[in-house]
């Protein structure tokens, strides 16, 4: 049986990452203790941090193959960051697991919210530019923003967010593709952000993020 345009897709994350925040004042985990039970979970997890050691801005406090654990205690966040769907999903589950079950959590501990940061690129059927290059004929406003830059214009790829809301909400998305600016003529660069406070909803969102993706991309190409 022959591929299907989905299928066909190629589709790369550069980086990926599921991050909870805690509603609580004060950060509501034991750090320590969290770090010390990670090699449970297969995490390379440097002697000198477990000694209390701090790290410099962007450096990793545990490792597990592609997937980093990162922890934010002032904005108190705590999650994984990698690059494929299945590995960074798989390391929450059992990153949240293993703080559920094995520490001694504050008894009001509660989530904010969960967001999905994903930057990468695709490449479909056909030219990005001319897709979007495509799109200024018979959109009312484009034409009308032309008319005050005195020339013909178009939208340089798609901005979608949630309507009428706040960006600071603890539900929200914003999704990006637009052309690459290197390899415009056949590459998108993608970049999805969604967040939303119930978390088992936004595993499912994140578990469905590359088929969402790149059935977007498939409307977008669509003449």
């Amino acid at each position: 049986m022959p591929s299907s345009p989905r299928e066909n897709m190629i589709l790369k994350w550069e980086t990926l990452s599921l991050i909870e925040r805690f509603g609580n004042v004060l950060y509501p985990l034991d750090v320590v203790d969290l770090l010390r039970q990670l090699p449970k979970l297969g995490y390379i997890v440097a002697e000198r941090v477990l000694r209390g050691a701090i790290l410099e801005p962007g450096q990793p406090l545990a490792i597990k193959g592609d997937v980093e654990l990162r922890i934010n205690q002032d904005n108190k966040t705590l999650g994984v960051v990698g690059r494929d769907v299945e590995s960074v999903q798989e390391a929450f589950q059992n990153l949240r697991q293993l703080w559920m079950e094995q520490l001694d959590t504050s008894p009001n501990i509660c989530t904010d919210y969960v967001e999905i940061d994903g930057s990468g690129w695709a490449k479909g059927q056909r030219n990005p530019i001319e897709v979007f290059g495509k799109w200024r004929g018979g959109l009312t406003k484009i034409e009308a923003l032309g008319k005050v830059l005195g020339c013909d214009v178009t939208t340089f790829g798609l901005h979608l967010c949630v309507p009428n809301t706040d960006p600071n909400s603890p539900n929200w998305f914003d999704i990006r593709i637009t052309p690459s600016v290197v390899s415009g003529a056949a590459r998108y660069l993608v970049r999805a952000i969604w967040r939303e406070q119930e978390v088992e909803s936004v595993m499912r969102r994140f578990k469905n993020l590359d088929d969402t993706v790149r059935d977007l991309i498939l409307e977008i190409e669509k003449t």
